[in-house]
């Protein structure tokens, strides 16, 4: 259902945010420049590989079998996994892949089983973990470089879109009140602030992961079924999770909250409207996972896969541009339940 929001337009449904959202991509098709170039790297560029490391840390599994033949059945199928991992893997797949954080990528997610069509690619072997630590923590931080400048294009294009050029002083909150010559004070502040959540949000997970995962093999070792319902309780708990913290990114960039401000919204959002966010996640989710299916098929030794890297960029930037949209329209008919300008 639509209802009128504070500035005299309506609050868009689900289909609706997902049309404005595809709309901002046809009339800024520029936004998908980096998920391509990302993509053409990965699929045309040079691949860092672990296979060696990975290969050391095989051989001591499989050093001594055990005994019992159950373990060495289940043994060796973790070897072949772990195997067929290190062949296809790619540590420059870290830069993209994870939505409204890096620059959405069909590769990152699907590493391609053969070469591109220019032959095999020149890969880089990382042996020891002293040589992985340096490579990680510094596409890490590129990804999320990477992943702001991008997201802060489609707020900005969103914004522009939406007619909320001069909102400034009512959206963007203190970083955003100067004039011309503070743009670049808002942006550096909206950037620390995209970091800090994403750095809080890897402290946690390091955390309550581990934790997580010795509870369920605790509660496996007792009864299997109490792991089990510790596994899909634990998976329910970080789905409710993420999906109240799903706004936080637009109220960071779209909005210029601040990160306490953008959080607290985000929750407040995401739980005043769950059922229309859990619908729109949903669909999100159909659309780009279905089509992402089908952009994958061509081999990667193809130049038909170039259709697939486009298709996917286009369809995840108009994505997360419906994203941003959805944000926008819910605070402000809030804003107008409540009566108030902020």
């Amino acid at each position: 259902m639509e209802t009128e929001t504070d500035e005299g337009r309506r609050s868009r449904g689900v289909i609706g945010c997902l049309t404005a959202g595809f709309e901002m991509l046809t009339q800024n098709l520029q936004v998908v420049a980096l998920p391509v170039v990302l993509d053409l790297f990965l699929w045309l560029g040079p691949r860092i590989s672990v296979r060696p490391l990975l290969q050391g840390f095989l051989d001591v599994l499989t050093s001594q079998p055990p005994a019992d033949p159950e373990m060495t059945r289940q043994i060796q199928q973790a070897v072949t996994l772990l195997q067929q991992f290190g062949d296809r893997f790619n540590l420059v797949s870290m830069l993209g892949g994870m939505p409204m954080f890096q620059i959405p990528s069909l590769l990152a997610r699907r590493a391609p089983a053969a070469g591109s069509p220019l032959g095999a690619p020149q890969v880089l072997s990382l042996s020891s973990v002293l040589a992985l630590a340096p490579w990680w923590g510094g596409l890490a931080l590129l990804s999320l470089l990477l992943g702001f400048l991008y997201l802060n294009e489609i707020a900005h294009h969103v914004k522009r879109g939406e007619g909320l050029g001069g909102e400034s002083a009512a959206e963007g909150g203190a970083g955003n009140q100067g004039g011309q010559g503070d743009r670049i004070p808002a942006g550096v502040w909206k950037l620390v602030r995209f970091l800090a959540f994403a750095l809080g949000l890897i402290v946690v997970g390091s955390i309550l992961l581990p934790l997580w995962v010795l509870a369920v093999a605790l509660g496996a070792s007792i009864a299997e079924p109490l792991g089990v319902l510790l596994w899909v309780g634990g998976v329910g708990f970080l789905s409710y999770a993420a999906l109240h913290l799903l706004f936080v990114i637009p109220g960071l960039l779209l909005g210029g909250r601040g990160l306490v401000r953008a959080v607290g919204e985000s929750v407040v959002l995401s739980h005043v409207s769950l059922s229309s966010v859990f619908g729109f996640v949903l669909l999100a989710v159909v659309i780009y996972e279905g089509l992402g299916y089908a952009w994958s098929l061509p081999r990667s030794d193809s130049w038909a896969l170039l259709v697939g890297i486009l298709g996917n960029a286009c369809v995840a930037t108009g994505l997360t541009g419906a994203a941003f949209v959805f944000y926008r329209d819910r605070v402000l008919f809030r804003r107008r339940l409540m009566g108030t300008g902020e």
